[in-house]
This record gives C-alpha cells, structure tokens and sequence, in this order.
C-alpha cells in the first residue's frame, strides 16, 4: 500500500509509464552528469537492502501491531520537528515553525515522548514538513547534480548542503553517541515502513533506477514549491 500512496504523488510519472514511455524518458529535468556511479551505488545500496534488511522489514510488519508501528513512527516524526520550525523560521514561514515547534512541545509531553499524536487528534495541530534543502532552494540555490549515497540513498548538490548542515546541528546538539543512536534508529525505521523500491528492482520492465531518481526529483520539486508530498519518502530522510 505505500509503494502505491508514494507513486500516486507523482501522477505525470505513472501516466508515462503506463504509456509505455521509457523511464529515462521521464527524467530530462534531472542533471545526472555521474549516472554510471549513481547507477552502481544504486545497485549496491539495494543488495544491502534485499539481503540484510528487506527480511527485518518482511518480520516488522507482519510481528508487530500497526498501532505499534505507528507509535514508534510518530516518536521519530516527532524528533523532526525541530528541524521543520528552524527550518520554517529560515524562510520566513512564521505560521509552519510555530505549528511545528507547537507539535513538538504537545506531543513531547500529553504524547508521551511522541508516540501519540495528541497535537493532530486533540487540537488539529499540523505542520508541513519543511527542511535545509527547501530553505535553500527558497533562497534561489539550485538543485544541482543527482548523487546516489552509500546507504543513505538519492540527494541532489542542494539536498546534500542541507543534509551535511542538519547533521552537524544534530550532532552539535546530542553529541556523538546520541546522534549515532538518533541516525540508525530513524534510518532504520524509515526503512522498515518504506522499501518501496525494491519491488520495481526486482520488475525487469522497470529502470528501477530511472524511477527512484524521477520520484526523487518530482517531489523535492514540488516540496519545493511548497506542495504538501505527505507520505513521500523523500523530504522527512533530509532532516
């Protein structure tokens, strides 16, 4: 179900392919001057994941209830919102830092660390999540090229300025074995709820490649421009 909820935020990109245009097709906006590394830290990226990590996910889901699940999400959605107010406040959207600084302080507290999102349920209290990247693509940076991470996987020149900047905040703030504990953790979780790639690595008839890279590149877009993505794999990961 959430392969299908992330591919639906891009609809231009699933109306191409069903088509039967060719993904590569689909990414002339993308600037990917190093595509023969990109595509092999790609591969190595999902070789970790199909043979250390997509068997934990298999367990995750099936073992624990979706209401724990859901839990241990919200207390890592929670740990973000620090980052979507100062983020916020950066781009002079005074109204989304206050909300999310509010959601933060609510469900730290009556949420119990997070695990409850008491801020959305009792007092219809929402953020849009916000990040360094979309600060500054706002200050008028531009994307730059296409970059496929060891293990952290698709970032852009930008995106990787704002990632490289909310890591050295992170660290600053909860020191080295906090920020270590803090990084596995929510990577790991983030995983665990997503892996929606590794069903199109495995379809021949899919540049599985092709498609992370135009998802990517549609929704940081659409962030961007300021496009509530809910959902999207791609935003929450830069924080």
């Amino acid at each position: 179900m959430k392969s299908i909820r992330v591919l639906a935020l891009s609809l231009p990109l699933l109306a191409s392919l069903t088509v039967g245009r060719s993904a590569q097709a689909l990414d002339l906006t993308a600037f990917d001057p190093w595509e023969s590394y990109n595509r092999a830290m790609f591969a190595f990226n999902n070789s970790v994941n199909s043979s250390a990590l997509e068997p934990l996910r298999q367990a995750y889901g099936s073992r624990l209830s979706n209401s724990t699940r859901a839990g241990i999400s919200n207390v890592f959605a929670n740990l973000r919102e620090p980052w979507t107010a100062i983020s916020s406040g950066l781009r002079a959207d005074f109204p989304n830092a206050g909300a999310s600084l509010g959601r933060f302080l609510i469900n730290t507290t009556a949420g119990v660390g997070g695990w409850y999102d008491v801020a959305a349920s009792r007092y219809a209290l929402k953020s849009q999540q916000d990040d360094l990247g979309i600060v500054l693509c706002h200050w008028g940076v531009g994307s730059g090229p296409y970059l496929v991470l060891p293990f952290l996987g698709p970032t852009n020149g930008r995106d990787l300025l704002g990632r490289t900047a909310t890591m050295v905040g992170t660290y600053s703030a909860l020191g080295l074995e906090g920020y270590m504990t803090y990084r596995t953790s929510d990577g790991m979780v983030r995983y665990l709820e997503d892996g929606f790639i590794e069903g199109f690595v495995r379809d021949p008839q899919v540049d599985a490649y092709a498609l992370e890279r135009g998802l990517y590149t549609r929704i940081r877009d659409a962030q961007c421009a300021g496009a509530s993505t809910a959902g999207a794999p791609y935003g929450g990961d830069q924080q």
